[in-house]
């Protein structure tokens, strides 16, 4: 049974990670898919300028395929459209309101399940074992990201936890110029460059932990963070490459506030209970 990861996603997201003759194993799959998936390994090899079989499997293996079988019927099964998502393509001035419905719809659909292969359980573990052990849960962003940071502290203040956000970058420096033992910093930065968020942050360091929600470990907040979830997305016009990663962070808080919600057992419900109840009288 094969994983089905995309590979030509999971290069781009690993491409940074490579040496410079994977990285021309990389190109060269990228430019000839169709191609590949009829070469032997030794074929492959032999395109790329490599003298063994042995570069193509240390580049495989960056991918996360055990073998090269399984390599090809993943990248056949990607470009031949079998999967169950689809590609999206560039939105343009004459497309109609269907059009822009449609590739919106599937450009969410490709993305969701590019990311799917991504994300690492294990990342997920050690995300949600820090935020449980935390006396603080402080949550950085600004703009957009600032309104994932406000929904992902609303939703773990309800499972009774220290959880805070505040919009204002001021205010977060003075925060942040005491950082306190126990504390986490979730910081959400699609480009990973925001300077509101990477220097204050870096200067709590050893004695906060940090959780990174950004595009890239390379990043500046990528490289900081104890712990990195790095979106992939594909950057298009009207830059829905952010818009779409959007969606991904968000299932990523929600993954982590239901893994919490879990692990802390049958007295999160009291939580929860409360929290509904404080809320009642602001509904008919």
């Amino acid at each position: 049974m094969y994983s089905n990861k995309p590979v030509l996603s999971m290069i781009n997201a690993k491409i940074d990670e490579m040496t410079a003759k994977q990285v021309k194993i990389a190109r060269y799959v990228q430019k000839n898919p169709n191609q590949v998936i009829q070469l032997s390994i030794s074929d492959l090899a032999a395109v790329t300028g490599n003298k063994s079989e042995s570069a193509i499997v240390r580049f495989y293996r960056v991918l996360g395929f055990s073998g090269y079988h399984e390599f090809k019927v993943s990248l056949a099964t990607e470009i031949a459209g079998k999967s169950y998502y689809h590609t999206y393509s560039e939105l343009t001035a004459t497309d109609s309101t269907h059009d822009i419905k449609e590739k919106i719809f599937n450009g969410l659909i490709k993305t969701l399940h590019e990311n799917f292969s991504l994300i690492d359980e294990e990342t997920l573990d050690k995300a949600v074992q820090m935020i449980l052990q935390a006396k603080r849960v402080i949550f950085l962003g600004y703009g957009q990201s600032g309104t994932l940071c406000s929904n992902a502290a609303f939703k773990f203040m309800r499972l009774g936890l220290n959880s805070l956000h505040n919009s204002d970058s001021h205010y977060n420096s003075v925060l942040l110029s005491e950082p306190k033992e126990g504390d986490v910093l979730f910081c959400i930065s699609f480009s990973g460059l925001t300077k509101d968020v990477v220097v204050p942050v870096k200067e709590c360091k050893p004695t906060a932990k940090i959780i990174a929600l950004t595009s890239s470990p390379k990043s500046p907040l990528g490289q900081i963070a104890d712990v990195c979830f790095s979106t992939h997305t594909e950057e298009l016009n009207y830059r829905t490459d952010v818009m779409m990663a959007r969606h991904v962070q968000c299932l990523i808080i929600d993954m982590l506030y239901i893994l919490a919600a879990i692990r802390m057992g049958e007295g999160v419900q009291d939580h929860l209970a409360q929290t509904r109840q404080a809320l009642s009288y602001l509904k008919f």
